[in-house]
């Protein structure tokens, strides 16, 4: 009997991937991507272009070449930012070495080819669960044909909307999905065994790598597992389990912690994202099942209550409470702050967590409810008739596939009908995409900038390459684009938003030199065509000139409040041309805020002229105000007030703050002549920026400015001497440069006096590669120890 049942639980798992593999087989066929992996697939494409970037730079030093993988710049969105030193990075790595492998298909393919896999396979990762914690193998199978089959209305948890085509394309979620199950599963099995402990530590590990959010929600599914077997033992396991996963991801989220003032919580981001949608709201969609069963009757939703009760009291002896417990946890957690308000926050880095998340606890632990209560409801129906319980769940899995599958059949349908939709528009188009990607790479070889291909709400949401916005696929395949907020965690992505398509100043501001539009679109009089096809015109934004003015220099003897005016519609001046990445001015002020406090400060900024006349505050999140430089300071204590040193408040919109240190007469003059002058600029792989400057003899203050986000990570020299790097609005890097003979006057040959050559290079973390050396040498200890005792057990077993 045993062996029919697992011969059955076998096919029902056979079924289950076979049923998902058919039932996905366009997934792969994609050629273009209307969602997250868009955003996903570039950062893929992105670890690709390092691992050749590293391979020259490091040669044979695997510590510097692995470092560069796992910490680099990504340039695509918002001005550039280092996501892998905030991001899941390791499947991105695991996904390019795997490729480059076997590297019979493209990139964009293989990625594709990956995500049909997981997600195809994932009931295999719900059987071993189950399994693990000694379910019997039918209840197993059933788990298997349940697993993937969760609906709801866009709720991001483990239903498949959240990874198809039509969907949301989570695949850094589905990375993680595959484990999670058996993270939980063999935690549990270590707390009610005294063995698993490294299967629990790796598959948990393996999580958080896979997506660092499902990684904290599976180190949080400990508190319940280990409550259901309270004692002092299982406190010092708990632990000791914690704190070894800790440590193997240290090197990744110990940096994080330590650089938080550089990761943006975004006033675009809906509060529901981190506040969730409280105990009322939660509860209703619970019992109506719109949390398993959204589109159907609430069956699944049924099996979970069924589970949750049964393990709670009718299999009490086999210690399934442990995941009654986790429901309710997750069903507690999913609350979120509308319910607990600061009281979350008691949880460590739950202030900038996305709560609505925690679907995904609620749905996991319910993968093994329903399993659980079917297995009791069967075992009490059999209990004197044993012989006929694998028909019984024979007859329970045509029911599953009866009631609970069309619904995943008829999303799945329409999937596949957008799918071969929007592959039949691309290749359409692909020959006039395929050169817009031409004439924009070689053009950015000739002179480097980003490109605006239109907004969201305006008209780029019309102007497509099939499906996709062309701000979407332009960013997906490396060229930097603006105003598209796949993630907004760099510290620009707000004061991106302010940027004014009628305004030329302000594409010299975000280092805009391009523009892609549709063919009818509204031109500006500062674009300039250069290419054209029938779907697109392509343009290159000139530079203004400004009437020349006798210059001057920021004063520190007294602080004078400036009304920052003039023409909007200016650029940057012929004298001086800010073209490409690098620009440069005088720094007149410091400005202290903490992160959700800088928006304000820097929209009024941006809507003037003074980065037209050269004029960048520095923005510092140092405790030491006010800084004794001389300088003006100024503290912003919330989004509109500022405090000066002599304690006074006052309102930024009512008195706008001190960017310049003039006298009222000087107020419409700008130290334009004075401002070191751009001689010429270099890029390799958006990791090494060089320029050249010329600077003036009394150019005090004097800043050269690299449009790019700014992170501690930024290395600069000044003719190849290390110097510091600091922020200047809106959230840029900056160097104080010393200053020379009058450029105007001075030679224009390397190496003499005023002439300066400056290199901005993105380093990988210091701490993050001490990190991963100290976690490497403890796990090659702990193998070699593992060997010599395997080694010394043998020896003594087999001695007389």
């Amino acid at each position: 009997m045993k062996h029919i049942e697992k011969i059955i639980a076998v096919g029902m798992l056979i079924f289950a991937i076979g049923f998902n593999l058919w039932l996905y087989r366009l997934e792969p066929t994609a050629t273009i991507d209307p969602n997250d992996n868009a955003f996903q697939y570039a950062l893929v494409d992105r670890t690709n272009q390092i691992w050749d970037f590293a391979s020259k730079k490091c040669s044979i030093n695997v510590l510097c070449f692995t470092s560069y993988l796992v910490d680099h710049w990504v340039p695509n969105w918002a001005e550039g930012y280092n996501l892998p030193f905030y991001y899941s990075h390791v499947p991105q790595i695991i996904i390019v070495a795997s490729w480059r492998f076997f590297n019979q298909i493209s990139l964009f393919s293989y990625y594709h080819w990956i995500i049909y896999l997981l997600l195809s396979l994932f009931p295999l990762s719900v059987f071993i669960s189950l399994r693990v914690i000694k379910l019997p193998w039918l209840a197993a199978g059933l788990g298997a044909l349940l697993a993937s089959h969760i609906s709801t209305d866009g709720l991001y948890g483990l239903d498949p909307p959240s990874f198809l085509w039509r969907g949301y394309g989570l695949s850094s979620q589905l990375f993680a999905m595959v484990f999670l199950p058996l993270a939980l599963a063999y935690a549990w099995r270590y707390f009610n065994q005294k063995t698993n402990f490294w299967p629990a530590v790796f598959f948990l590990t393996m999580t958080a790598v896979g997506h660092l959010g499902l990684g904290i929600m599976a180190m949080l599914s400990l508190i319940p597992l280990a409550i259901a077997r309270p004692s002092k033992q299982t406190v010092l396991k708990f632990l000791f389990l914690g704190g070894t996963v800790i440590f193997f991801l240290s090197y990744w989220i110990t940096p994080i912690f330590l650089n938080d003032n550089y990761h943006n919580i975004s006033f675009w981001d809906p509060p529901w994202k981190f506040a969730s949608y409280g105990a009322k709201e939660t509860i209703v969609r619970l019992l109506n099942g719109d949390l398993f069963d959204w589109g159907r009757g609430p069956w699944m939703t049924t099996l979970v209550i069924v589970g949750l009760i049964a393990a709670s009291y009718v299999l009490r002896p086999t210690s399934y409470v442990s995941f009654s417990l986790l429901f309710l946890f997750w069903l507690l957690m999913y609350f979120g702050r509308t319910t607990w308000g600061p009281l979350i926050d008691l949880i460590p880095g739950m202030k900038e967590f996305h709560l609505s998340r925690f679907v995904v606890g609620v749905h996991v632990a319910g993968l093994f409810l329903m399993p659980i209560g079917i297995e009791a409801m069967v075992s009490r129906v059999t209990y004197h008739v044993s012989r006929i319980k694998p028909f019984v769940y024979l007859f329970i899995g045509l029911l599953v596939y009866w009631i609970i599958y069309p619904q995943t059949i008829s999303y799945s349908k329409h999937n596949d009908r957008l799918i071969k939709q929007a592959n039949e528009n691309h290749a359409k188009v692909k020959n006039d995409e395929e050169a817009l990607f031409t004439a924009l790479r070689k053009a950015q070889g000739d002179a480097p900038g980003r490109v605006f291909a239109g907004r969201g709400g305006w008209w780029g949401k019309d102007f497509k390459v099939a499906e996709t916005p062309y701000y979407m696929q332009l960013s997906t395949f490396g060229i930097p684009t603006v105003l598209w907020l796949p993630e907004t965690w760099s510290p620009n992505s707000d004061v991106e938003q302010y940027f004014s398509e009628d305004k030329a100043k302000d594409y010299d501001l975000f280092g805009i030199r391009y523009v892609a539009t549709p063919p009818k679109q509204e031109t500006q009089k500062f674009w300039k065509l250069i290419a054209e096809k029938p779907t697109w015109k392509l343009y290159e934004v000139e530079k203004t000139v400004i009437p020349a003015k006798a210059g001057i220099q920021p004063s520190s003897s007294q602080i004078r409040d400036p009304r920052l005016r003039g023409d909007d519609n200016v650029g940057s001046g012929d004298d001086n041309k800010s073209v490409g990445y690098f620009t440069s001015g005088v720094r007149p002020a410091i400005v202290a805020t903490d992160k959700r406090s800088y928006g304000n400060v820097v929209r009024l900024w941006i809507q003037s002229d003074a980065h037209v006349k050269g004029l960048y505050p520095e923005l510092t999140f140092a405790k030491d105000y006010p800084k004794k430089t001389g300088l003006p300071n100024f503290k912003m204590i919330d989004e509109v007030t500022y405090v000066v040193p002599d304690g006074t408040k006052h309102n930024l919109f009512q008195e706008p703050p001190w960017y310049q240190n003039t006298t009222p007469a000087e107020q419409d003059l700008a130290p334009r002549d004075n401002k070191p002058i751009i001689l010429s600029e270099e890029n390799n792989t958006d990791m090494v920026f060089k320029t050249k400057v010329e600077v003036g003899e009394n150019c005090q203050e004097c800043i050269v400015v690299l449009k790019q986000s700014f992170h501690p990570n930024w290395r600069a020299t000044i003719d190849g001497k290390p110097a510091p790097t600091f922020t200047v609005f809106p959230f840029y890097l900056a160097v104080s440069v010393p200053s020379g003979p009058p450029a105007r006057f001075a030679a224009r040959r390397a190496g003499e006096a005023g002439t300066h050559e400056i290199v901005f290079s993105y380093q990988p973390s210091r701490l993050k590669i001490a990190l991963l050396l100290l976690e490497l040498a403890v796990l090659v200890s702990l193998i070699i120890l593992a060997i010599r005792s395997r080694f010394l057990i043998r020896s003594f077993s087999t001695k007389p």
